[in-house]
């Protein structure tokens, strides 16, 4: 009797002390930077603390375009945001504002993401049936990895993606168990991580797909009709919440010649089994459990329940595709647009991550009178995890320290000066200086007139709007405004992206396309006016954009309504 009180109240307080751990977990694995008081700057930061400053610029001025950058990357008007989370980069962008710095951004973005993160597994494993204990140390390893800390040593945002993939996993595992698809559980989950990173959501779909499909093959003929009418509608109500993603998407594509991200033409040496072999070890636990789940697996694959074996195979072929072995190399060079589009093979191994802590809490609880033991040994490989994530932020820290560089200073980076002067800016209230300083010229997404040729397009950006300074921006109503003193007719090539809907109005005058040339990447060049010039640019946003931009929220709310009152009439059924 008293063990079984001992279990009702440990029981009754899980839902006070697992937060506890996993709030202080994620605190603890940014201590090296609390104690230090400085950044890590990776090679995505410059990209993405754009994107965020522009949101936070317009949260804090209320000039608000969902369209044009009137802030961020030069001012230079170019989309960005619409075609890139863009209520996710919002939220960002007032997470940006809240903390004042940047030094403070990024240790409230880590703790935030440290949260989600372990949450996520952790819910995704208690959906599993595992213990809470295992479940708990699985959801701390997970933030220790290298799918979660690759925002911490290079701003990768797919970390965010990686952190919401376990949540968002669930339907398919309560697929497995009820064989009953919840459309609005299918559809939530895959329109949250749709809304934060489309490639994160890409990889979703390739995980639901083998389960689903092994499911509905075994179903009656009546079942079938009935779970496909569900799917219809989970696909149905994700369409609503993420139309002010997909449709804009489908809008400025089919308006512009957008410049993809580049294409990695080495592609094949970034699996995990090349450039990228520290997402194997990091952290080294993670190798460990790697092994033993291998070798288990091969010794137990005749007694495996047949879903766990899909688990299993999904597992193995994330796994694969992450690695050089998968012919990556051969598909870039002959042009073939998905391997284009993933950049990293290493990407792949994000979802491998997550299922192997999935299948290793499935096995260590079939364990049970070791199963104390296990979770001990389980929360040791987390406190590996936490140990080597803080040794490696420190070196980190360290190592910029001793070389003087906050930021590596490779091709198309250019900083502006000394490592002093940029940690001041990491530091400061007007978090412009830092963007102003530190300078990464990345053209995603701006459109292309012409042919590029043997053209860089990183250069073009460099040269045609992160040098022109031949006319002062301001913003005026709103509007983006360029001022400049020039000589009558004299051509100005001005610092501003133009797209289709643009709309330049120079000296009181709405010009036609007719009216000025267009460089490569869409810069404009206009005949001036003797003396003083003034163009004003904005963007003709389409009559939908408005019922785009709301029906997710009505959707959602919707949603959110219906949930609560079945929740209180089922309450009210069983208290009578």
């Amino acid at each position: 009797m008293k063990g079984l009180a001992m279990k009702q109240f440990f029981k009754s307080k899980e839902k006070l002390w697992v937060p506890l751990i996993i709030v202080a977990f994620a605190v603890l694995l940014v201590t090296p930077q609390l104690f230090t008081r400085k950044v890590i700057l990776g090679s995505d930061s410059v990209f993405h603390y754009n994107r965020f400053y522009e949101d936070a610029m317009q949260l804090k001025n209320g000039n608000f375009s969902y369209f044009l950058s009137l802030y961020g990357f030069q001012q230079s008007g170019r989309i960005v945001n619409a075609l890139y989370g863009p209520f996710f980069a919002y939220l960002q962008g007032g997470l940006v504002l809240i903390s004042g710095t940047w030094f403070r951004y990024q240790i409230v973005s880590r703790i935030l993401l440290h949260i989600l993160a372990e949450s996520s597994m952790y819910a995704l494993l208690k959906q599993c049936k595992v213990k809470t204990t295992i479940a708990l140390s699985l959801g701390l390893l997970y933030a220790t990895t290298f799918s979660i800390q690759y925002w911490t040593m290079r701003q990768g945002f797919s970390s965010w993606g990686a952190a919401l993939l376990p949540f968002c996993f669930i339907p398919a595992i309560r697929y497995i168990f009820y064989q009953k698809v919840e459309p609005i559980r299918l559809a939530l989950s895959m329109a949250l991580i749709f809304q934060v990173h489309v490639l994160s959501a890409l990889m979703l779909v390739m995980m639901y797909i083998p389960f689903y499909l092994y499911t509905f093959v075994t179903l009656s003929v009546a079942k079938k009709k009935e779970t496909f009418l569900q799917v219809f509608i989970a696909v149905i109500l994700f369409l609503l919440l993420t139309v002010n993603v997909w449709l804009i998407l489908l809008y400025l594509r089919g308006t512009n010649h957008l410049l993809d991200p580049f294409i990695n033409r080495e592609i094949g040496k970034n699996g995990i089994d090349g450039t990228a072999r520290y997402w194997l070890y990091t952290p080294i636990s993670l190798m460990v459990l790697l092994v033993l789940q291998f070798v288990y697996a091969i010794l137990n694959w005749k007694k495996l329940a047949k879903w766990k074996k899909i688990l299993h195979f999904i597992y193995f072929v994330f796994f694969f595709l992450s690695t050089g072995l998968f012919p990556w190399q051969y598909l870039v060079e002959n042009g073939n647009t998905f391997a284009e589009l993933i950049q990293f093979p290493f990407r792949f191994f994000v979802p491998a991550t997550i299922l192997l802590l999935a299948i290793t809490g499935l096995t260590v609880t079939r364990f049970v009178n070791w199963r104390k033991s296990i979770a001990v040994l389980l929360f040791a490989f987390a406190g590996i995890g936490l140990i080597q994530n803080m040794m490696d932020t420190t070196d980190r820290v360290k190592t910029a320290a001793q070389d003087g560089e906050l930021i590596t200073i490779v091709k198309h980076t250019y900083v502006e000066g000394d490592y002093q002067t940029i940690s001041l800016t990491m530091n400061d209230s007007d978090l412009s200086q830092f963007l102003n300083l530190v300078v990464k010229p990345t053209p995603d997404y701006v459109p292309i007139y012409g042919t590029i040729g043997k053209q860089n397009t990183y250069d073009l950006y460099y040269e045609n709007i992160v040098t022109n300074q031949k006319a002062e921006k301001l913003l005026e109503d709103g509007y983006l405004v360029l001022t400049w003193q020039a000589a009558e007719g004299e051509k100005m090539n001005l610092p501003i992206v133009v797209y289709k809907d643009s709309i330049l109005t120079l000296n009181g005058k709405e010009l036609d396309k007719d009216d000025y040339n267009l460089s490569t990447i869409g810069t404009p060049t206009v005949s001036s006016q003797e003396g003083h010039n003034k163009l004003v640019l904005s963007y003709n946003e389409p009559g939908w954009l408005f019922v785009a931009l709301l029906t997710p929220i009505i959707v959602l709310a919707v949603i959110c309504l219906q949930c609560l009152y079945t929740k209180i009439n089922i309450k009210k059924v069983t208290t009578r």
